[in-house]
């Protein structure tokens, strides 16, 4: 697969198709933790069909780069290492902001998961493919399953009765699913993406997760009508609630959704790649 095909119109239809799919989970997953009647079997059924989906969809990644050798040069290896270590720093943002100064990150979360985004542009692609699927089923099995597990023990914690979610939000929100993400980005590198590509479809996915569409869903999917003010989005990645100057209506939240989505398009297409490209041959 040449890497005009890779680049293709129609695989990125796919991979935004996959996105929405992906939140539509999330969001029965919300539902069963923070509903307790829909009953342990649906529970663990949404859950590990999410925790499932994260090493078949990563695979699939690969598959869908077209599994060919990626363009290699000889800063990759020096880049790497300083995206590990600047992926280091980005994990101090949100306990700076949430542990210490007891506030939302805002801004803050995005430049974290700009760079958060540098491990997979620059990550090593293995020549052998044995080795590159080896390298992805070792990362699903020491990331994705124990922060799955972590997140299934915060749901027991909800259906106790925990007054206190912070730990619910924190395993599921903050770390597995940007970590999902970030292995279906890691995946499309190790099959012979393009650094550029990685990075705009984990960028991508993670503005979708949190554009508020799961939100929606959370409530259509199951049945509920929309909340006429959405007050609990104060605690939301950007206090929606001061920046509309009031708790967010539908409506708002709607704007809000329309606008984050939209950006996440943009970058999922490469937009923002084609008119730097125009950009720079006029220059």
């Amino acid at each position: 697969m040449t890497e005009n095909k890779s680049n293709s119109w129609k695989n990125k239809l796919i991979v935004l198709a996959i996105f929405i799919v992906l939140i539509i989970i999330t969001a029965e997953v919300d539902w069963a933790a923070e509903n307790p009647s829909v009953g342990i079997v649906m529970r663990l059924f949404w859950l590990i069909s999410l925790l499932s989906l994260s090493i078949i969809l990563t695979l699939g990644f690969m598959y869908l780069a077209g599994n060919k050798e990626s363009e290699r040069e000889e800063s990759d290896k020096k880049w790497l290492i300083i995206a590990i270590i600047l992926f280091l720093i980005a994990n101090g943002i949100p306990i700076i902001f949430y542990v210490i100064l007891g506030n939302s990150p805002g801004f803050f979360l995005y430049v974290q998961l700009s760079l958060f985004g540098l491990i997979p542009a620059f990550f090593l692609q293995p020549k052998k493919v044995n080795y590159r699927i080896l390298i992805l089923v070792i990362l699903y099995v020491v990331v994705i399953i124990p922060i799955g597990i972590l997140v299934n023990f915060a749901i027991d914690d909800l259906w106790a009765g925990a007054v206190d979610n912070t730990m619910y939000y924190l395993s599921f929100w903050g770390l597995l699913m940007t970590f999902f993400y970030l292995l279906l980005a890691i995946g499309w590198k190790v099959g012979g993406g393009t650094k550029r590509q990685s990075w705009n479809f984990f960028i991508a996915g993670t503005l979708l997760q949190y554009s508020t569409l799961e939100d929606f869903f959370y409530f259509l999917l199951n049945g509920q009508p929309l909340p006429e003010t959405w007050p609990w989005l104060s605690n939301f990645v950007i206090n929606l609630t001061a920046l509309f100057g009031h708790p967010p209506t539908s409506w708002d939240l709607l704007i809000f959704c329309l606008i984050v989505s939209t950006i996440a398009i943009f970058i999922l297409f490469d937009f923002h790649g084609y008119v730097w490209t125009k950009i720079k041959n006029k220059i």
